[in-house]
């Protein structure tokens, strides 16, 4: 009776989670992490760092391990190269010239323009990649960048494609 309890109560969460095997997103097949990696101008030098930047916590990922830590780390390099960039602008609101420019909104749109769309694995319900996932991904792909090559790398990487 225990487990027909336990398995009962997993299916009720699984059902009202929403999750069913066609949400799952992995890479594309025609996903080259090499290509991106040149298409964004940086050469890696740590293996599989762009993937891990492309793997969202949602996935059921195994040895990958999720993007957290890299969006967490590239979200600060890019509010410092935001407040560093607003100095020398002539906006007269400092703080919502450095809001506006690393907004959700904004970043989702980079990760677009980035085309890092083939790259992604996550596990979300309904057909769209929701903004905040996008938004996570670039700041992600700031933090492999500042990991693996720098803050030099990283500040100008953010200047390129993303402020």
């Amino acid at each position: 009776m225990r487990l027909l309890t336990q398995t009962i109560g997993v299916a009720r969460r699984s059902f009202h989670c929403g999750r069913t095997l066609q949400d799952k997103k992995a890479a594309s097949p025609s996903f080259h992490a090499e290509a991106l990696s040149q298409q964004l101008g940086v050469s890696f030098k740590t293996p599989n760092i762009l993937q891990r930047a492309l793997t969202h916590k949602s996935f059921e990922h195994g040895t990958v391990p999720s993007n957290e830590r890299l969006a967490y780390l590239g979200a600060r390099v890019l509010q410092l190269s935001a407040c560093e960039n607003s100095l020398t602008s002539s906006s007269s609101s400092f703080k919502d010239h450095v809001s506006e420019q690393i907004s959700l909104e904004r970043l989702a749109k980079k990760f677009d323009g980035l085309n890092l769309t083939d790259g992604m694995q996550y596990h979300v319900p309904g057909p769209h990649m929701p903004p905040k996932i996008k938004a996570t991904a670039v700041n992600a792909v700031i933090g492999a960048v500042y990991h693996d090559q720098g803050y030099a790398a990283a500040q100008e990487f953010v200047k390129k494609h993303v402020l």
